[in-house]
């Protein structure tokens, strides 16, 4: 049988050829980019300098957690003790640069290798993903979000795996991502994705052990460090709260308004069902953990608070699954034409704050900051209503996902349920 062209491989080296372009281009001329939102603030990988300055300053006697004045910025460690170890370790500021180089060849090696785009159209979608202001922006600073990313990557092989020790795997892999940072605990979601009801319940105990064990841990560094979280806002950041703020409401109270709704949308999804009747089928069960394990990292920190962009790095898992489901005729209906919405309005996301940055830095480039400023904030909030409409369909799927996983939990037949149309 003749092999198809383009065939897969020849995609996937397209896809690395045209990401390799964009990064050389953006190491080249990391200025070019700003007018997209991306500012190279001229030393590379400044985040991840930010720990190792905070190493130094532990071992030069000086609180780590106050502001550091051996920091370009002045930052204190906002990160949990964890991070620390580098210095333990011996290493240095003066270490950022190959440091960074290796964390983020890491990270374009991993997520080069989880993407396997088999039509054109699919290598579109992926190079949309992967060429995102946000990757840029993390890899430009080396932020400590490339970190999680490596940590959780082994999560979704190690779960469907066909050895039972390979698949426990995953919780401590879990559990020492919450412990680098709390919110890749909410990833916890994904050990009720277990092959059957048996596998699931081991892996929800070892989960709860382990987490039993740590958590008093966690949430002594979390005192430590949590007051030094820098208060993300404005284009390039997320989080639920933004939108009643920008509606006059106090950040706090606005933040337990989103968290009551998120709670009122997911009882919502559970009593109209939307998706009952529908499973995944076993061969995209590693596809559909992926999405879940995304989705999940990012609804948790758009709701806790507010995060920079960062985060959308996690986007990469949940692509495969957005691409396939919408071209399945074995995915009824309503679940093609949910996730064709979520596709669209995640590209939305990553994509419009820099669209927003290039017109106001092609339209106001010689107007007052103050007006850049008040132009920047207005479409910021303007986008909000988008950006909820985008987490309500990922409570959706995460609440179908829960309550599968549940059913397998603690019974081992499934409900009947009516086929969704």
């Amino acid at each position: 049988m003749p092999t198809p062209f383009p065939s897969p491989r020849f995609l996937w080296w397209s896809l690395v050829a045209v990401f390799g372009a964009v990064l050389t281009c953006f190491a080249a001329t990391p200025d070019s980019f700003r007018a997209f939102g991306i500012n190279h603030l001229g030393p590379w990988f400044l985040d991840l300098q930010a720990i190792l300055a905070s190493c130094d300053a532990q071992a030069a006697g000086l609180d780590p957690y106050a502001n550091n004045p051996l920091d370009l910025f002045g930052r204190p460690h906002s990160y949990s003790d964890w991070w620390l170890t580098l210095g333990r370790m011996g290493c240095t500021r003066a270490d950022t640069v190959p440091l960074g180089f290796l964390l983020c060849g890491a990270f374009v090696v991993t997520a080069l290798a989880s993407l396997r785009p088999r039509q054109p159209g699919e290598l579109l979608w992926s190079l949309a993903v992967l060429c995102s202001p946000p990757f840029l922006l993390a890899l430009d600073r080396a932020n400590n979000d490339l970190v999680m990313f490596l940590v959780l990557a082994p999560v979704v092989p190690c779960l469907v795996s066909t050895r039972l020790w390979v698949r426990l795997l995953a919780v401590p892999l879990i559990v020492f991502a919450g412990a680098l940072k709390a919110y890749p605990l909410v990833a916890g979601i994904v050990l009720l994705g277990g092959d059957g009801p048996r596998d699931t319940r081991r892996l929800v105990f070892a989960g709860a052990l382990l987490l039993a064990a740590a958590l008093p841990g966690i949430l002594s560094d979390l005192r430590h460090y949590a007051a030094n979280v820098p208060d993300a806002a404005g284009l390039t950041t997320m989080g639920a709260a933004n939108l009643w703020v920008g509606l006059g409401v106090a950040p706090l109270p606005a933040r337990w308004l989103a968290r009551l709704l998120a709670l009122a949308i997911v009882g919502g999804f559970l009593c109209a069902k939307p998706f009952a009747g529908w499973s995944v089928a076993p061969a995209d069960r590693g596809a559909w953990l992926g999405f879940v394990l995304g989705a999940a990292l990012l609804t948790g920190c758009f709701f806790a608070g507010t995060s920079y962009s960062y985060r959308w790095i996690f986007v990469l898992w949940m692509a495969p699954w957005l691409w396939q489901t919408p071209r399945d005729p074995a995915v009824p209906r309503r679940v093609r034409r949910f996730a064709v919405l979520t596709a669209t309005l995640l590209l939305f996301a990553m994509w419009a704050d820099s669209g927003w940055s290039a017109l106001i830095n092609r339209f106001l480039a010689d107007a007052p900051p103050g007006r850049v400023m008040a132009v920047a904030d207005r479409v910021f909030y303007l986008e909000q209503p988008l950006l909820w409409a985008l987490f309500v369909c990922l409570l959706g799927f995460l609440a179908h996902f829960a309550q599968e996983g549940l059913w397998r939990l603690f019974s081992a037949e499934r409900p009947a349920i009516p086929p969704a149309r």
